[in-house]
């Protein structure tokens, strides 16, 4: 047996989960008669980069500034439906491509946070859950099943099923951008060590967090297993090593919005633009 440890950040643990899916054959039932829709997010566009070169539009995301929204409504799809080996945007009709969709079916979505019990869940920063939140119903109730690739950085404590009815947008006074909600997402949780362990036959356990001059997201992460089946990790990470840092969702729904933009009416509490009711 050999062992072999390595570490990841950021980026690099998004690429390493896009290819490892990539490279197993975790598609193959749903590319003949199935149907595969890509929700967007940064790991998931390193997934889409890869599968069909068309990376994905990034709607909400946490930056420096707090959770912040898109500058300006790009044309990159932020929903890609994958049929037979065609790539098409279905964001003008998402709710009828869901309904439309049964066990033969896949779904993939990132996620904001995870927990020990496998439970994930998405912020949620507009009424309703904007796009995703009319897929939830069809993931609930009609056998779809959904992977959610997301990294160890997203695990949080306790248990995310306990925070509904306590994390609200409409509840919130103040927000460095816009407040958000959490909504549940039905699926099989795919970090960094379920990915790893799809690509190859070892033993992968993540075994430290956090670091030190741009490495403060990191992951240290060990894998054992036989020698041409670690070697093969190996080549992976140093593949994923020379990939990109960013931007890894289309290239013009990266910049972040800045008060005034296209959904400042919808986002509440926000700081940037004058709507919070603390610090006045």
């Amino acid at each position: 047996m050999s062992v072999a440890q390595f570490t990841l950040c950021g980026a690099e643990s998004k690429w390493l989960i896009a290819h490892c899916i990539a490279k197993c054959n975790m598609f193959s039932p749903y590319l003949g008669n199935g149907r595969i829709l890509f929700k967007g997010s940064t790991t998931v566009s390193c997934l889409t980069r890869l599968l069909t070169d068309t990376p994905m539009r990034i709607c909400g995301r946490i930056s420096d500034k707090g959770m912040k929204g898109p500058l300006t409504i790009s044309d990159g799809p932020h929903f890609l439906l994958y049929e037979r080996g065609t790539a098409t945007d279905v964001d003008t009709c998402v709710e009828e491509t869901i309904k439309s969709f049964g066990p033969n079916d896949l779904f993939i979505t990132g996620a904001n946070a995870i927990d020990s019990f496998g439970n994930a869940a998405l912020l949620i920063g507009s009424p309703g859950g904007g796009g995703y939140g009319t897929c939830m119903p069809s993931l609930y109730t009609e056998g779809v099943r959904t992977l959610i690739l997301t990294g160890i950085s997203k695990h949080i404590p306790g248990n995310i099923s306990e925070l509904y009815s306590k994390v609200s947008r409409k509840d919130c006074d103040f927000s460095y951008g816009m407040a958000c909600s959490l909504a549940p997402i039905p699926g099989e949780v795919i970090t960094e060590i379920q990915a790893i362990q799809y690509f190859a036959d070892v033993e992968a356990l993540a075994f430290a967090k956090g670091g030190h001059t741009g490495a403060e997201d990191a992951v240290a992460i060990q894998i054992r297993g036989e020698k041409e089946q670690v070697e093969k990790v190996l080549r992976l990470i140093e593949l994923v090593k020379e990939m990109p840092a960013g931007p890894l969702g289309e290239d013009a729904s990266e910049p972040e919005c800045i008060f005034p933009s296209v959904n400042c009416g919808q986002h509440r509490s926000c700081c940037y633009a004058n709507k919070h009711s603390l610090l006045k």
